[in-house]
């Protein structure tokens, strides 16, 4: 239970993301849907683009490392304990990881 809810997990989720991104390039068509609309692709990039997804979840996992800015998100209306505040990053992390997911899901399709 000590790795849930640490910053240990956000980088794991951080690390997964770019890991998923380094071995998919190699493995994505030319072109890949990155914008979708009711569940069908009604855009679509490079394959480098998918590199935009671990770049978010890096600045994300710094920014929110920065005690200024856990102070402020912390101490803001509703007080949250660093468990809290580090399952809120992850939450965030965690939707930022499956949008990718499923970029490169649909990408196959």
């Amino acid at each position: 239970m000590k790795f849930i809810g640490s910053r240990k997990l956000t980088w794991g989720i951080c690390s997964i993301g770019i890991l998923l991104a380094i071995v998919s390039a190699f493995f994505l068509p030319q072109i890949i849907p990155i914008h979708f609309a009711n569940g069908i692709a009604a855009d679509f990039g490079n394959k480098i683009e998918i590199f935009l997804f671990p770049i978010v979840l890096f600045i994300i996992t710094l920014l929110t490392g920065k005690e200024n800015i856990k102070y402020f998100l912390t101490h803001s209306k509703t007080f949250l304990t660093d468990m809290q505040y580090n399952l809120m990053i992850d939450g965030v992390l965690g939707i930022v990881l499956i949008a990718e997911v499923y970029v490169i899901y649909s990408s196959f399709l």
